[in-house]
């Protein structure tokens, strides 16, 4: 089965559930209907985290998730460049300027530049035409 085939099949599930969510009159007697529509509704939020992780990731996900920026603290005790994402030290002060513009922050990872967020963006495409996805 293709991926694609996989997201038809999951998007037809979904439809099928949520009607079965909006006409419960329809499909259970009335003893099964709370029931029914709440494992409808289960089955409804399992599909679309399925269908999620089925689909590429967006440059608006790749930037909520890994974006980060330089922070410089330089009028305090604690003086330094600190990541914003994990909120740790990770050089001193002297070193501002150049390492301003690293590109990922040491301590977590998360993309510091444009750049940086372009690299992450490439290797999530390439990770999704790696595994057959097109």
């Amino acid at each position: 089965m293709t991926r694609e085939e996989a997201i038809a099949v999951l998007e037809e599930s979904k439809r099928q559930n949520e009607t079965m969510r909006d006409n419960p009159t329809t499909f259970w007697a009335s003893h099964q209907m709370a029931d029914g529509v709440k494992n409808a509704k289960r089955r409804i939020a399992a599909l679309e985290l399925a269908l999620t992780a089925l689909r590429p990731v967006s440059r608006e996900q790749v930037e909520k998730v890994w974006r980060g920026e330089w922070m410089a603290l330089d009028e305090c005790s604690n003086e330094g460049v600190y990541c914003k994402r994990c909120k740790k030290k990770v050089y001193r002060i002297e070193y501002a300027n150049e390492k301003m513009r690293s590109p990922f922050c040491p301590a977590c990872g998360a993309a510091q530049t444009d750049e940086a967020v372009e690299m992450v963006m490439e290797r999530m495409e390439k990770l999704h035409e790696d595994n057959g996805c097109s």
